[in-house]
């Protein structure tokens, strides 16, 4: 299959959605956090809304990564844009396919510790979340170097479809 000029909407839509999505995951991720330690102790909290939204969103974001996975597979993806270093290259492909195990990952992990209740499950769930905003600044902080200090121009990339 040839690969592609550039991302379709879909893909734009859905990178742009997951990132929206991601960031009141970590923002209110205490009250699932709260609500899961209290069931393990068997105390009672009051309903917080943001628990169950966390789960919701949580799953969201599942459908749209393996979605943008299909389309990455069935449509392709652009050639990556030429870089200073090679290696650099490689490492923003490794960080990409990274993100997407551990957004799988931490959905998988985040439902066996809340539906299972499972401990050791909520403790993967956390490392999961601080591996994944460790990529995410990778992943942000390569593009803004792509952009401002090689002048690869990625970032209309993801803001422009080819199709």
């Amino acid at each position: 299959m040839s690969r592609p000029q550039g991302y379709s909407r879909a893909q734009i839509a859905l990178h742009w959605a997951v990132a929206a999505l991601i960031i009141p995951q970590f923002l209110f991720n205490d009250a699932i956090g709260a609500a899961f330690d209290a069931a393990q102790e068997g105390t009672a909290i009051p309903f917080n809304a943001a628990a169950p939204l966390h789960v919701l969103t949580g799953l969201l974001i599942l459908v749209m990564v393996v979605w943008r996975m299909v389309l990455r597979f069935t449509r392709g993806a652009p050639e990556p844009v030429p870089t200073s270093n090679p290696m650099m290259t490689k490492l923003a492909a490794a960080v990409q396919h990274t993100m997407y195990l551990v957004l799988i990952l931490m959905v998988v992990s985040g439902g066996v510790a809340k539906f299972g209740g499972v401990e050791l499950s909520a403790g993967v769930h956390g490392a999961l979340a601080l591996v994944l905003g460790l990529l995410i600044l990778v992943h942000v902080a390569g593009a803004l170097k792509q952009q401002f200090v090689e002048k690869t121009g990625v970032i209309a990339r993801m803001m422009k479809a080819a199709d």
